[in-house]
């Protein structure tokens, strides 16, 4: 299993989840505790989708985690998701995108 791990200039946080494995979180300053465990609830089900485990994401693999965290229309929000997130339109969302899509779920009320 590998990590999610991706470079940034901005600060970055660690979730740990399994011995071994780490969540690398980035950009995401001034939460307090309720909105960090809502930010990791997103990531692991991010992490959950990642079916080949590369930590990039494709619709299929947001579509799913958006189905496992709840969404009425899955398919619709990982289109919107996309739109937002991947800044250069390459199918995939990775890197810096990944900080996008977070600040995007969470602002649709994801995870909670």
């Amino acid at each position: 299993m590998s990590q999610f791990v991706y470079e940034t200039r901005r600060p970055v946080r660690i979730i740990p989840t399994t011995p071994g494995k780490t969540i690398v979180v980035s950009g995401i300053q001034g939460k307090t505790i309720s909105e960090s465990f809502t930010l990791q609830k997103i990531m692991e089900a991010l992490k959950n989708a990642d079916r080949d485990k590369n930590g990039c994401f494709n619709k299929d693999e947001l579509k799913q985690a958006l189905k496992d965290l709840g969404a009425f229309f899955p398919g619709w929000r990982a289109f919107r998701a996309f739109g937002k997130a991947d800044a250069n339109n390459d199918g995939q969302i990775s890197g810096d995108e990944i900080d996008t899509l977070l600040e995007y779920l969470y602002s649709c009320g994801f995870g909670k």
